[in-house]
C-alpha cells in the first residue's frame, strides 16, 4: 500500500490527545476531530484515520457497525484501546490497520505511527502468525472443497465460519453488514442442511466436513 501523508484521529475529546502530541512529535501531518466533522469530507486520498477507543467501539471483542462503516471509507486503526476488549485477531481481519493500547510506551506509540503512515500495518508478531496461520488452513479447506461448497451457499459458509469463531447473530450481522433477522434466517438454513441441533454440533460437523 502506498504511504500515507496525513493522519486523523477521529475523537470526541477536545483537548490535545497524547496520540496527537506522539504524532507531531514524530514529525506526522496531524489533525484531531470529531467523527462527524471527518464523515463530512469527501477527499479522503492519502489519509489514515485513527479511531479513539470507547465501551461503544468493542462488541463483545468485535466491531460496533459505526467503526466498521468508518474503515470502509478510510485505512483505519485503534487507539488508546483497552487490551481486555480489544481481540487484535478480529481487528486484523476486519481491515483495521492496527491497533495502540492504552498502556503503550511514548516511543512505541511514535514507531507504531510512523509504521502505518509508511503503508504498513502494525501488529503484533503472533496476531500476524496466527492470521498467516489461518490463511493456510483456509487454503487448504478450498483446495479439498468436499461438502461446505456443494452444501452451503457462499453466505452459509461465511456465517457458519463467524459461528465456528465463537460469534454471535448480532457480532455476525455488524461484520457482514446485514441485519439480525437475516442472519438468524440464514443460522436456521444452515442447522436444517447440517442437521445440527445447535452451534456445537455445527462446529462439529464443519470439523469433520473439513477433514
Amino acid at each position: 500500500m502506498e504511504r500515507f501523508s496525513r493522519l486523523i484521529l477521529l475523537t470526541d475529546e477536545t483537548e490535545q490527545l497524547s496520540t496527537c502530541r506522539h504524532a507531531k512529535a514524530a514529525g506526522i501531518d496531524v489533525e484531531q476531530c470529531s467523527l462527524a466533522t471527518f464523515t463530512q469530507q469527501r477527499q479522503y486520498k492519502g489519509i489514515l484515520a485513527g479511531y479513539q477507543f470507547s465501551s461503544e467501539t468493542s462488541v463483545k471483542k468485535g466491531f460496533s457497525a459505526k467503526l466498521l462503516s468508518v474503515s470502509r471509507q478510510v485505512p483505519l486503526f485503534l487507539f488508546q484501546a483497552e487490551r481486555q476488549l480489544i481481540d487484535p485477531n478480529r481487528a486484523l481481519f476486519a481491515g483495521l490497520r492496527g491497533v495502540l493500547y492504552n498502556d503503550e510506551k511514548p516511543d512505541f506509540i511514535k514507531i507504531a505511527l510512523q509504521t502505518m503512515m509508511s503503508g504498513q500495518l502494525y501488529y503484533g508478531r503472533k496476531v500476524m502468525s496466527d492470521a498467516l496461520d489461518a490463511l493456510f488452513q483456509l487454503r487448504e479447506q478450498s483446495n479439498r472443497r468436499i461438502k461446505l461448497p456443494s452444501l452451503l451457499t457462499d453466505q452459509e459458509q461465511r456465517i457458519s465460519m463467524l459461528i465456528a469463531e465463537g460469534a454471535r447473530n448480532k457480532e455476525i450481522a455488524e461484520q457482514l453488514q446485514i441485519s439480525a433477522n437475516t442472519v438468524k434466517v440464514h443460522v436456521s438454513a444452515i442447522f436444517k442442511k447440517t442437521h445440527s441441533r445447535n452451534r456445537t454440533e455445527l462446529v462439529r460437523w464443519l470439523q469433520e466436513a473439513s477433514n
